[in-house]
């Protein structure tokens, strides 16, 4: 990233030291637009493990031990913008590209979901922005955390605050503190955003309790039945203010019926922002620390306030950090979640859900894997995150880290040289039994199995951050101690972290380093130089030049229209033809199995619309019945779209180049030359850009036009189908009889609603990748950036080449980009 910004700051000075060459220019502005997609798109690890393994603990290490000083923090945050220092009546469109680059990382994502972009950001801001707590404890934090030091030195056990998530305390230490996903992010200033469910999801979720008291226990999980059902009884009194025992359920019709209280309806759906100051880091860090925790685990002497809290604790959806660690550099997000023994269905549907979109699993167990709780394999092994890390390892990893410093024979200190030593050993051993444990649950063989894409390791965080915080020089200290730092798993750990985050980055900055290559190689032409300083001349005439330019330009927006409603005709047509011709058989197959298991629905919360046909507690899976067969078909039907796409790409490629091969030789004829160019020519000037165009259009990073997305959207649009034709119909006090028949005749409406919906969704998204696919064509003046590109290398031929400076600073970018670091 450093790099990249390095190239991006050169290449825009020199194009506007040389505002003749358009092509450096239209390189600044690709750089600008790789540098935006690589900051908006996170590499995920999601942190899986049961309650009481330290997951909250061991990331409170890792941001101790890499967090900016406060030189640092003051430095990076000395230009911040916060939403009191604008002026009144400042519209969100009016902000300039100066005040977003300084905003706080959570008002630039909370404005970004803002449709309406004549408000005024002012006011918009401080309906949505909380006031910080008052903090007291700075010094007996600060005090509390340099502890650390004498567990390593002398051997003596300690206590620590929290360094930033809440970990367990007197109060309600046998409950979880991790009650949703908590994604941490890089960010020069602590910051926080909270969404919270909407009125609706809750109700839907505390509906369950109506369809639970109606079942009959004989063909559910008994065991999970009860737990969920105990949660969610306590969130229903919580929300509602009734105990669910003393309710008149037959006023329990629908999710509809459910009565919120109305404090819980003041900030349901809604979205809180919280801000530092950015002028000290521990005051922030412990502002927003306080504030968090009245989100996870309240312990508040005040009772009124700790009810408020447990409120929105229960209604609390997401929660996204920005932290100034260094352990988050890079585009690295962590996802702290939930244990996965925790009983409350909507904490495991958050962990399913997670493990469905994250790039990496980081998997903490206190002995190692192969003897970890069975809720933990099962949970993995059930989201086939495991199957993906072995069909695509460039793009998924696993991480197996076993922390066992709970444990006394694990501490270790200065005098334990003899022992550390032997763990580098029994380290080799415990990798051995893990990655045949992994193979297991794959049911595969040895050689189909990619074990190099699976990383084991002991951690010892509290020695490593200990020996970190031990007195005397920096270097001194890691020299003096290099023995125990290599055993303690941290740095391969962070390693590991980077390397992969790095590996998925890649494209995206060899790209970059090829199109400096573009600029600095010579291109034999076959204009000469006489006739190239013919064409620079005459374009200089502007009178001739706009009128030129403008038609040119308006023929090759022409071409890029046709384009547009050529792959809108294409994914009405096709792809409605295509999934038609797969369906049929789909439905037929979803209906059979659907009266086979239609005599197990025994309760109305097989149809709980929050869950879509996938609520844990029940063995009849509605999704599942459903579109099971449809997954198998998936995969062809999304080669065949992409398929499709890529030839209207290369079609349109090609026709482009005969555009402006021929927008060329017209303009030589008009300079009476008898000179004509070829297309071979104009390709070698202008293919890079064309190319990179067309590799916007299909996207890189951010909502790509890919298999996966196209995944995504067919979940989404049977997700959507499902909960509208099928589930909130029936997710109601009535028949349950009427509802399975209704069921059989909803199921051919529920894919056909499928199929439409998909079809909107990869419109949507052709919208959206046109609209960066028109701006890599377009300059903001609205000439073609593809022809400026033709005329800037023209007007280089016409100028003696020892003329040209850009060379070496070009040459210099390459070699830096070239460079690897150790």
């Amino acid at each position: 990233m450093c790099k990249l910004k390095l190239c991006s700051k050169e290449l825009d000075k020199i194009s506007e030291e040389s505002p003749e060459r358009a092509d450096l220019f239209i390189a600044a502005d690709n750089m600008k637009s790789e540098l935006e997609e690589l900051r908006e798109n996170y590499t995920k690890f999601a942190l899986l493990s049961q309650n009481g393994r330290g997951k909250s603990y061991i990331l409170n290490l890792l941001m101790l031990m890499t967090a900016d000083n406060e030189e640092e923090y003051l430095k990076n945050n000395k230009n911040l913008n916060l939403p009191q220092d604008f002026k009144d009546n400042t519209l969100l469109e009016n902000l300039t590209e100066a005040d977003h680059t300084n905003l706080p990382e959570v008002v630039k994502d909370f404005i970004k979901s803002v449709a309406n972009k004549k408000k005024d950001f002012k006011t918009l801001l401080q309906c949505v922005c909380h006031q910080l707590p008052n903090v007291t404890n700075i010094d007996s934090s600060l005090k509390s955390l340099s502890r650390i030091e004498s567990y390593f030195s002398s051997n003596a056990r300690f206590n620590i605050d929290p360094y930033f998530l809440p970990q367990k305390g007197i109060v309600g230490n046998y409950e979880s503190t991790t009650k949703c996903i908590i994604h941490l992010r890089y960010g020069s200033l602590y910051q926080m955003k909270v969404d919270y469910f909407s009125d609706e999801e809750l109700k839907q979720q505390l509906f369950e309790l109506v369809a639970m008291d109606k079942c009959d226990n004989t063909n559910e999980n008994e065991n999970i039945k009860e737990k969920a059902q105990e949660c969610l009884q306590a969130r229903y009194e919580i929300l509602t203010d009734e105990i669910f025992s003393n309710t008149n359920k037959d006023t329990l019709r629908t999710p509809d019926d459910i009565p919120l209280s109305n404090e819980v309806l003041e900030f349901a759906g809604k979205t809180e922002l919280y801000l530092g100051l950015g002028r000290n880091s521990t005051h922030d860090r412990l502002a927003i620390q306080s504030a968090l925790k009245g989100l996870t685990n309240p312990q508040e002497d005040d009772e009124s306030k700790t009810e408020e809290m447990k409120k929105r604790i229960a209604a609390v959806k997401e929660i996204v950090i920005y932290v100034p660690c260094k352990i988050l550099y890079g585009g690295k997000e962590i996802l702290e979640m939930p244990g996965t023994d925790d009983s409350d269905p909507i904490a495991m549907d958050f962990i399913r859900n997670a493990l469905e979109e994250v790039d990496a699993v980081i998997l903490i167990t206190e002995n190692g894997f192969k003897i970890c709780e069975k809720e933990v394999k099962d949970m993995l092994s059930e989201s086939r995150f495991l199957q993906k890390c072995m069909d695509d390892p460039d793009n998924y990893k696993l991480l197996l880290l076993t922390y066992p410093e709970k444990n006394s024979k694990w501490q270790f200190g200065v005098r334990d040289k003899d022992k550390i030593q032997k763990l580098e050993h029994e380290e080799k051993k415990k990798r051995d039994k893990e990655l045949k444990e992994v193979r297991k649950m794959l049911n595969m063989e040895s050689d189909s199995f990619h074990e190099e894409y699976i990383f084991t390791s002991y951690i010892l965080p509290v020695l490593h951050t200990s020996i970190l915080a031990q007195k005397g020089t920096e270097y001194k200290v890691i020299a003096e101690n290099e023995k125990f730092l290599k055993i303690t798993g941290i740095k391969n750990l962070i390693i590991q972290l980077d390397e992969f985050v790095l590996s998925r980055q890649k494209n995206s900055f060899n790209e970059v380093r090829l199109q400096l290559s573009h600029f600095h190689r010579e291109i034999n032409g076959e204009i000469n130089r006489e006739e190239a300083r013919k064409i620079v001349q005459t374009l200089s005439v502007k009178s001739f030049k706009t009128t030129f330019e403008d038609s040119l330009n308006e023929r090759s927006e022409q071409l890029e229209i046709k384009l547009r409603k050529n792959i809108e005709q294409m994914l009405c047509d096709y792809v409605k033809e295509l999934v038609n011709g797969i369906l049929p058989e789909i439905e037929s197959k979803a209906v059979a199995k659907w009266k086979s298991a239609q005599d197990q629905v025994t309760t109305i919360g097989v149809y709980s619309p929050y869950f879509c046909g996938k609520n844990p507690i029940y063995k009849v899976c509605l999704f599942n019945i459903l579109f099971d067969d449809l997954a198998i078909e998936q995969n062809s039907i999304f080669t065949a779209i992409l398929d499709k796409i890529n030839q209207l790409l290369d079609n349109y490629k090609i026709t482009a180049i005969a555009h402006f091969t021929k927008e060329l030789n017209t303009l030589l004829i008009n300079l009476g030359s008898e000179t004509k160019v070829t297309s071979e020519f104009v390709k070698g000037v202008i293919e890079d850009v064309l190319t990179d165009a067309l590799k916007w259009y299909l996207g890189k990073k951010k909502l790509p036009f890919s298999q996966k997305t196209m995944k995504k959207y067919m979940e989404k649009s049977q997700r959507s189908s499902l909960q509208d034709i099928i589930l909130k119909p029936n997710f109601k006090k009535s028949s349950l009889e009427e509802s399975k028949k209704r069921t059989s005749g909803d199921i051919a409406k529920c894919f056909a609603q499928m199929r439409k919906d998909f079809i909107q969704r990869l419109l949507d998204l052709h919208g959206q990748r046109f609209g960066t696919f028109h701006g890599k064509l377009w300059l903001r003046n609205g000439s073609s950036k593809i022809w400026q590109q033709l005329i800037s290398h023209i007007r280089s031929l016409s100028r003696d080449r020892d003329l040209d400076n850009q060379s070496d600073t070009i040459n210099r970018l390459i070699i830096m980009l070239s460079v690897e670091f150790n």
